[in-house]
């Protein structure tokens, strides 16, 4: 407001009388010009309140100093560490496969087993007697093969006499064959010296009577060889069919023995047995309990642990404890690092990654153990590499349902790192300010791991190809947000 427009309001003030001034002043020329007054006041406060804008003024950039560092060659550790819990390395719930009452039950919660050790028998009546009419069918079956094989003896044995039957009755026709070739020759013989009146006719007729003897023997020779090959063939036949009946007997044993051996494996479930070392965690079952598999134990109290009258519920719970597992899970930027004994095994000749256990009910004491495996693919809500250690629990101290608190440590010895300063995020990138003719270049950057405020450089940017860092590298470390491409910097001395 200027000098003369004070001096206006402030004249104005001393003409204008009070409203409160004495009555002899008059009161009505006091009341008309008040509003006068306000309204000219107003309309100098508005004038001469109004600032004329500033002119403008030309930014002042400084030349940023900056420091100037080289990648380094470090060891890089960083631990990934999760709470966790204990859980047995295997954990059965044993079942029954059928119908059946609780003959006896062998076996309480925390009893230590060995592999195979009954836990309890079953009883299925029609079962086993089902099971002990098939073993009897079995046993008849294999009687019947050994008739049969007996059969096949005689009958072979009655195919040998015959073949002999067959070549005495072919050697008698040979004899008598000879006997009717001598008689004829002599008959012959006799005629011509009949006829010369040397030999009396009644010799002659006796040879005649030798010859059809002969001959009649002849016949009755090759009747008795057609007689002896029937019958050898009959004999055959019945040797055949002998083995056919063997053949038929074995596999009658073998459906036999298929039918046993399946009800065999019915019956078997009758026996409850460990599948491995191993320690009882729950029994849900008492003695004469009828047990049906599809809806669990109608008995069963409607408050007792992992059973229900509504659905199967586990006759026993077994828990393997010589060896307990404690999952850790490590994120997406660390899991490529991950290496298992599993991956070792399989040819990665990458170290296997060390690993400590952290279990509070045991005073915090770390127990150092290794990756043992990794399920290799991330977990697609979390993005988390599952990876599981195993430690040896001969003495079962360790019991399943422990708090723990599991920690994966990565290693990275001797790679090029840069201070984490050094570098910044641009999107989905990383990146660096490098140095180069007093300019700061931004040069975009492949990471690693990340540990103590440290970053793995693994490559960069250079012309549009990813080349690997040399260490001769100058990269600028200073407020990066005050930096830009191409722009120039003052270096600090040392």
């Amino acid at each position: 407001m200027t000098r003369r427009r004070k001096n206006l309001i402030h004249g104005l003030s001393r003409a204008t009388p009070s409203p409160l001034a004495g009555e002899g002043r008059g009161e009505g020329a006091s009341v008309l010009l008040l509003p006068i007054l306000a309204f000219l006041t107003c309309l100098v406060l508005a004038t001469g309140c109004r600032k004329a804008p500033p002119a403008a003024v030309a930014p002042v950039r400084d030349v940023p100093t900056v420091r100037l560092v080289k990648p380094e060659t470090r060891d890089l550790v960083r631990t990934v560490g999760q709470p966790s819990f204990i859980d047995s390395y295997e954990q059965t719930a044993i079942y029954a496969k059928l119908a059946s009452y609780v003959l006896k039950w062998n076996v309480d919660i925390g009893d230590r087993l060995k592999k195979d050790d009954l836990l309890a028998t079953l009883y299925i009546p029609e079962l086993e007697q089902e099971y002990n009419v098939k073993k009897a069918q079995v046993t008849m079956d294999q009687a019947l093969i050994d008739q049969a094989d007996k059969l096949v003896e005689v009958a072979d044995a009655n195919v040998k006499a015959a073949v002999a039957k067959v070549a005495e009755a072919k050697a008698d026709v040979g004899k008598f064959e000879a006997l009717v070739h001598r008689w004829d020759s002599e008959v012959g013989r006799q005629v011509s010296m009949v006829a010369d009146r040397v030999l009396d006719r009644q010799i002659l007729g006796e040879s005649r009577r030798q010859l059809e003897s002969s001959r009649a023997s002849k016949d009755a020779a090759d009747a008795a060889v057609a007689t002896a090959e029937a019958n050898q063939l009959a004999r055959q036949a019945d040797l055949d069919k002998a083995k056919v009946d063997v053949e038929v007997a074995q596999a009658r044993l073998k459906v036999a023995s298929a039918d046993e051996q399946r009800l065999a494996a019915l019956y078997s479930y009758t026996r409850l047995t460990a599948p491995y070392p191993s320690i009882v965690v729950l029994r849900n079952i008492n003695t004469g309990d009828f047990l049906l598999p599809a809806t669990g134990d109608p008995s069963a109290a409607p408050t007792s642990a992992d059973q229900s009258t509504g659905k199967a519920s586990p006759v026993y719970v077994l828990a393997r404890t010589d060896i307990v597992r404690i999952y850790v899970d490590v994120p997406e930027s660390e899991a490529n690092y991950i290496v298992s004994q599993v991956d070792h095994k399989a040819g990665d000749t990458r170290p296997v990654t060390k690993a400590t256990v952290r279990v509070p009910a045991f005073q915090n004491d770390d127990m150092p153990a290794e990756v043992t495996r990794s399920s290799w693919a991330l977990n697609m809500r979390s993005r988390t590499l599952r990876a599981e250690i195993d430690l040896a629990n001969p003495d079962a101290r360790l019991l399943p349902g422990m708090y723990a608190y599991g920690m994966v440590v990565i290693e990275r010895p001797g790679v090029r790192a840069l201070p984490q300063a050094t570098l910044a995020e641009l999107g989905n990138q990383s990146i660096c300010y490098t140095y180069a003719d007093g300019k700061a270049v931004k040069t975009p950057v492949q990471t690693g791991l990340r540990a103590d405020g440290w970053v793995e450089v693994l490559r960069k940017m250079v012309a549009g190809s990813w080349v690997d860092f040399t260490g001769d590298e100058q990269v600028i470390q200073c407020d990066l947000s005050e930096l830009a491409d191409g722009q120039a910097v003052a270096v600090a001395p040392k």
